[in-house]
């Protein structure tokens, strides 16, 4: 039962205390780049991040109840953030954004047609995968190298959320997302002394919500744009599960929910922007019918629409119709119409 307690406290100290990886709305506009056009930036900073996790149950060397969270910070300088956006018409494109989440391949759909301003909804998904190896050689009096203490270590992180942006002709543009983030670090490496030794095993999942938010400045100089922009990050939640194993036994604590963290990424982006494919004589073409059959379906539609009033209305009454002409009258207006002009002075 000792050795029990023992291992628990191990979980809870040599679990992860990494950041769970994130991804920022870096370097993102809602305007289109164009059909064929291609926008190509990298965005550089520091990057401030912190993380609670949630509160685990233990005890302390004596046997008594306890309870520990860990807490990390951390600060990176140059940190970094890439995103590839291509435009196939002026409403889709295609966006891969690139962060510690791992690639993040999304849509953009940009919502309206205007000189003025856009807005813009971007679905993304991303997947990110990290492996870290080491060991220690040992080389005796014989000079022979003998691997002791391998250990390795793995993660696996998924994401998947929705963004919101916003652009103005101005230069100005403004982002706001949610993100949901999956990650799985695993731990391994053998424990012991030489000739006893046994596999230990460290499995630490992470759950959280993130909202991020951000806003820049585009400045266009001919096909290079610089953007600088500030970007923040919060997660008002985590869920957290540790299992350890050793030899025989196999202690899983949690899931634990509590906890939370947050992330500041000032910088700027460097970008260019290619120009966008001019339309052939065939394609030009093709996008006028499609908007005179576009306005003779509206059209059909109002004219549906406006039968369905008059079938509403109700009908003249017999008595207030206008009265028909008789035959000799008809016949008269007819030599008037046939008649040919005579000038006055005639």
């Amino acid at each position: 039962m000792a050795r029990m307690r023992t291992w628990l406290c191990c979980v809870l100290a040599l679990a992860s205390g990494c950041i769970v990886p994130r991804s920022m709305t870096m370097g993102q506009m809602a305007a289109p780049v164009g059909r064929g056009a291609t926008d190509v930036g990298v965005h550089t900073g520091f990057i401030y991040a912190s993380q609670t996790n949630p509160q685990f149950p233990g005890q302390d060397g004596i046997g008594d109840p306890i309870k520990t969270n860990e807490r990390t910070a951390g600060f990176t300088i140059p940190a970094f953030e890439a995103n590839i956006n291509t435009g196939f018409n002026e409403h889709v494109a295609l966006n891969v954004h690139a962060s510690s989440a791992g690639l993040q391949p999304g849509l953009k759909l940009t919502l309206n047609k205007s000189k003025v301003a856009h807005v813009a909804l971007m679905p993304q998904v991303a997947f990110g995968y990290a492996s870290l190896g080491a060991s220690t050689f040992v080389a005796g009096e014989d000079g022979v190298l003998v691997e002791t203490a391998p250990r390795s270590q793995t993660s696996f992180t998924f994401l998947g959320g929705l963004k919101f942006l916003f652009s103005h002709r101005s230069g100005f543009y403004a982002g706001v997302g949610y993100d949901f983030i999956f990650n799985r670090n695993y731990n391994a490496a053998i424990v012991g002394a030489t000739g006893v030794t046994e596999k230990s095993e460290i499995i630490n999942t992470t759950t959280g919500h993130q909202i991020a938010a951000s806003v820049g400045l585009d400045i266009t100089l001919g096909m290079v744009h610089l953007r600088p922009e500030i970007a923040f990050a919060v997660t008002p939640g985590i869920a957290q599960s540790i299992t350890r194993r050793q030899g025989t036994d196999d202690i899983t604590v949690g899931p634990q929910s509590g906890g939370g963290g947050w992330a500041i990424f000032p910088g700027f982006t460097i970008a260019i922007v290619t120009p966008r494919r001019e339309l052939t004589a065939q394609e030009e073409e093709e996008e006028e019918e499609a908007a005179i059959e576009a306005k003779k379906k509206k059209k059909r539609g109002g004219d549906e629409e406006e039968e369905e009033d008059d079938e509403d209305e109700p009908k003249r009454p017999a008595g207030r119709k206008k009265p028909r002409l008789d035959d000799d009258e008809e016949e008269e207006n007819a030599r008037k119409k046939r008649r040919p002009a005579v000038d006055e002075d005639d």
